[in-house]
């Protein structure tokens, strides 16, 4: 679950890992937490920002501890470079692609379907013996035409 605060000329963007319904535990998968992570973007200028992004997530699965203390020194640096490299190219791109539309700013431009708050369970970190779903029986859920499966 993701949520957006303006404050300001400022943004923070907040997201946790939730449960849903309709996207139950899958066979032979596991599935990462975000416990949280979060961005700040604070306005230096018209012209220049700065990004913090923390993380605490948890994998899952049978990934020993070091190899994920590892990896997570290259992935979000590696991260926050692609964010930098697309953020220079944003404004010439954003001219070209509908430059009216800024749901972040304008809510009611919004057009994504509403999730109901009363279907998701937090995924806090004292269950996350349930996530890891690699011994759990698929069942199938069913797709409309227009969704990624």
């Amino acid at each position: 679950m993701r949520s957006w605060l303006p404050l300001g000329n400022d943004y923070m963007i907040i997201n946790y890992s939730v449960k849903h319904p309709q996207h139950p535990p899958k066979k032979d998968y596991v599935r990462a937490v975000s416990l949280l992570t979060g961005y700040l973007i604070q306005s230096n200028s018209s012209t220049s920002s700065t990004l913090y992004y923390l993380t605490q997530v948890d994998p899952r699965g049978s990934l020993p501890k070091w190899v994920v203390n590892r990896v997570s020194q290259f992935v979000a640096p590696k991260a926050m470079r692609k964010i930098y490299k697309a953020s220079l190219k944003y404004p010439e791109w954003k001219r070209k692609h509908n430059p009216t539309l800024k749901p972040w700013m304008y809510p009611e431009q919004n057009t994504l379907p509403s999730v109901s708050l009363a279907d998701l369970t937090l995924q806090r970190a004292d269950s996350l013996e349930n996530i890891d779903e690699s011994g759990v029986r698929e069942e199938k859920a069913q797709h409309s035409d227009d969704e990624e499966t």
